[in-house]
């Protein structure tokens, strides 16, 4: 019997929405709450100002801080980034992760910040073989550029299984040949997702 060795399916997979909450609504109603701010001035702020130069790693972390302080004068860093980091909530997608890498590789692509990632993705780092975030990336969903860093580091491996709860980010993976599957809210997908990758290994 002649054993064929097929490359494994690059499994990719946003963060937010996939494997930990999103920060909206949670973490921007909580700000608000707590500042007195309108959800609404301080989300209308947030994309008109800082949010660009915040995904793509042209303001730092401290300067994302400085402007919300703009907004909530008695709001710390410290108290800021403790909040933060409590909406980042696991979600069940990521109780599948070390199952999954038996049959993919797995890679994060996500629109996100490198440090409030690695606290939330510390016990999981096993199971990746990469993580594109768009503040070390210089680059954000959808545009091209941050796509094309994460199809480097599965560059001459197998087909390319993309996973986001963003059409629009599905949507730009599409145009690259990708696979992609739609993170629905309620975790259907997640069910999806070894019928998928099984079916990549086989076809190859």
């Amino acid at each position: 019997m002649t054993e064929t060795n097929h490359p494994k399916p690059q499994l990719i997979l946003d963060v937010g929405g996939v494997l930990l909450s999103n920060l909206t609504p949670g973490f921007w109603t909580e700000l608000a709450e707590t500042t007195l701010v309108p959800y609404e001035t301080f989300r209308t702020s947030y994309k008109q100002e800082i949010r660009d130069d915040l995904w793509s790693g042209a303001a730092t972390e401290t300067q994302f801080w400085q402007w919300a302080a703009q907004h909530a004068p008695a709001l710390t860093a410290a108290d800021g980034r403790q909040m933060l980091l409590k909406h980042l909530v696991p979600l069940p997608a990521i109780e599948q992760l070390q199952a999954w890498s038996r049959i993919a590789d797995i890679h994060i692509l996500s629109n996100h910040r490198e440090e409030w990632l690695a606290p939330k993705l510390a016990e999981v780092t096993q199971w990746l073989t990469s993580l594109t975030v768009s503040s070390a990336a210089g680059s954000f969903k959808p545009n091209l550029p941050i796509y094309e860093i994460a199809a480097s580091q599965a560059a001459a491996r197998g087909p390319i299984l993309f996973v986001d709860d963003s059409r629009a980010n599905l949507a730009q993976a599409a145009t690259l040949g990708w696979d992609t599957l739609w993170a629905d809210p309620e975790g259907a997908w997640i069910n999806e997702i070894i019928p998928l990758l099984t079916d990549m290994l086989s076809s190859e």
